[in-house]
């Protein structure tokens, strides 16, 4: 027997389809946009474990007495980054209580500064509780913030290598003074006090958010990103995942008097008497030339960076001469006056310094 349908069921049957049609088309809509969500997720959150990120809420819970030590974060940084661990020796060495831990969000340079600029305020301006950063001395910076005048790696910050995009190498290789990088566009961060020094010198710079630095770069918007010894390895991993056409530029070292400081805020002067302090200390029992040596001077940074075999290009850095005045001659391993005088143009005379030798080490 054949059943009758009535009369609205093909009607029925219809808005069923499109019903499930219409809930398909918002599924797939739903994936595709979490999937370009999840990059920005993973950059946001590359390589960092919760339990190394010391959150307001956890500021807000510490005892009377003990220090907030609050480092702020960059991309890929975890708590293997010499950043992090250096402050952590330090903070050891202080003998000050102390909670250490990373920022829960990683921000530009720009806003980290203001937050650590606004101090302990949470609606003025510092809402993940940022107490210390380490950035390239400057004027403002001093001006902003308290500075604890001891350059992290001795000076290795003024050294750079830059990344860059495959199709210009070739270029790069022909480089030989610094008027010849005036060609080329550089990438630095927004609010970096390198863009100075590069101004200075008649190059072009561009300046982006630091999500977009290997994408400017892997897209050849950008011809070289120069960066210091220390953060090379870091780097690396995002390199790796996210920009294919990326790799390190193998025939210059740029070279300019630089050194990356503790700051923090101007108000905390307990926590800067506490860094200094320990850091003296570090110094003293041989505990930091130790961890330079471990988390910088590494195999991977010895085999990639080809040291004795790149061009030196040595620029003036005339914003940060006087900040960096202040630096004790035991702290710097950097030979700067040999370097602006013109007495060093090849990596092999770098090698020639003790501090030194072991970057320029074939052993991988």
């Amino acid at each position: 027997m054949t059943q009758l349908r009535p009369p609205d069921a093909g009607r029925q049957q219809s808005l069923g389809s499109w019903a499930v049609a219409t809930t398909l088309i918002t599924l797939l809509v739903l994936l595709v946009g979490a999937l370009m969500l999840q990059p920005k997720l993973t950059h946001r959150r590359l390589n960092i474990d919760d339990r190394d990120v010391l959150t307001a809420d956890e500021v807000a819970e510490l005892p009377e007495g003990t220090l907030a030590v609050v480092l702020d974060r960059r991309p890929g940084q975890d708590a293997s980054d010499f950043r992090y661990r250096l402050l952590k020796l330090v903070m050891e060495r202080s003998g000050q209580p102390h909670v250490m831990g990373l920022s829960a969000v990683v921000q530009p340079q720009d806003e980290a500064i203001a937050a650590l600029a606004a101090g302990r305020d949470q609606v003025g301006g510092n809402p993940h509780r940022l107490s210390v950063g380490v950035y390239g001395a400057g004027r403002d910076l001093h001006q902003r913030l308290r500075p604890i005048e001891i350059p992290v790696t001795g000076g290795l910050l003024g050294l750079r290598v830059g990344w860059t995009n495959q199709a210009a190498l070739p270029d790069l290789k022909t480089v030989d003074r610094v008027g010849d990088l005036r060609r080329f566009t550089l990438l630095q961060g927004l609010g970096w006090s390198d863009v100075d020094v590069f101004d200075a010198a008649g190059l072009r710079t561009y300046t982006a958010r630091s999500e977009s630095f290997f994408r400017l770069v892997d897209n050849n918007r950008v011809q070289l990103f120069p960066r210091g010894l220390a953060e090379l390895a870091a780097e690396e991993v995002i390199v790796q995942r996210t920009a294919p056409q990326t790799l390190l530029d193998p025939h210059l070292l740029l070279a300019y008097p630089f050194a990356g400081y503790f700051y923090v805020s101007p108000s905390n002067k307990p926590l800067a008497e506490a860094i200094r302090r320990g850091f003296e200390q570090a110094i003293s029992d041989g505990s930091y030339q130790r961890l330079l040596e471990e988390v910088i001077m590494t195999p991977w940074l010895r085999k990639n960076l080809s040291l004795s075999s790149r061009k030196v290009l040595v620029l003036r850095n005339h914003e940060a001469q006087d900040v960096l005045a202040g630096v004790a001659p035991r702290h710097w391993m950097i030979p700067w006056n040999d370097l602006l005088q013109g007495r060093m143009t090849r990596g092999a005379a770098l090698c020639e310094i003790v501090e030194l030798k072991q970057l320029c080490s074939p052993r991988f």
